[in-house]
């Protein structure tokens, strides 16, 4: 998981806000494929807002980051728009089984809102951890966000920990932009970016 920089409403989305004030979700099946395809490409650079994993507009949908079920007011909120992918045993689709209650919502790290970044940390074995530091609230939020979406589940361990070693046992010589435009079609790039900070760190220490 990782920041999200939303941008304005593309035209077409606030063009039909504007002109459907009533809509319901359903009523905009035609235009959901246009703005999502907006989102993904200029938003989250083809990866998931949650796992990191590269989607394409086949296997993709929009999620409502705060759910359509308990906050029907935000469900053409521009800003609670996050493209995810299709998998019902994490993401999205994960998340709206364990999330029941809005109290549920507020614990979760929202990607669009808030510096993801300093909440997690990779290990070794592709797993996503805790990163230290955090205040005991903040720490209890990233546990329940990993859980809720199941970002530890086992294909997706094990992607990351495949990049993990390609990192480590082949593009060592590699300058970090040379790395990031590599693996930049596999995604999960926060996982390179840490792998790439560390080494930094390692060669400034000598």
């Amino acid at each position: 998981m990782r920041k999200i920089d939303k941008g304005a409403p593309i035209e077409s989305f606030s063009k039909f806000v504007r002109t459907h004030p009533h809509a319901r979700w359903e009523d905009a099946k035609d235009m959901r494929p246009v703005w999502r395809k907006h989102m993904l490409n200029c938003e989250q650079h083809g990866m998931s807002g949650y796992t990191e994993e590269p989607l394409k507009q086949e296997n993709s949908h929009i999620d409502h980051f705060r759910k359509q079920s308990l906050f029907n007011t935000l469900v053409f909120d521009w800003n609670n728009f996050i493209v995810d992918g299709v998998d019902e045993t994490y993401g999205a689709k994960f998340k709206d089984k364990c999330v029941t209650r809005c109290e549920d919502n507020d614990r979760l790290i929202n990607p669009v809102l808030e510096d993801v970044g300093r909440f997690f940390k990779y290990e070794l074995n592709g797993n996503i951890s805790v990163a230290s530091g955090l205040s005991p609230a903040d720490a209890a939020r990233a546990d329940y966000t990993i859980r809720a979406f199941n970002l530890n589940e086992a294909s997706l361990s094990e992607r990351r920990k495949g990049i993990i070693t390609i990192v480590m046992d082949y593009y060592r010589d590699l300058s970090d932009e040379s790395v990031l435009k590599a693996l930049e079609p596999i995604g999960f790039k926060s996982v390179v970016e840490q792998l790439l900070n560390e080494r930094k760190k390692e060669e400034d220490s000598r």
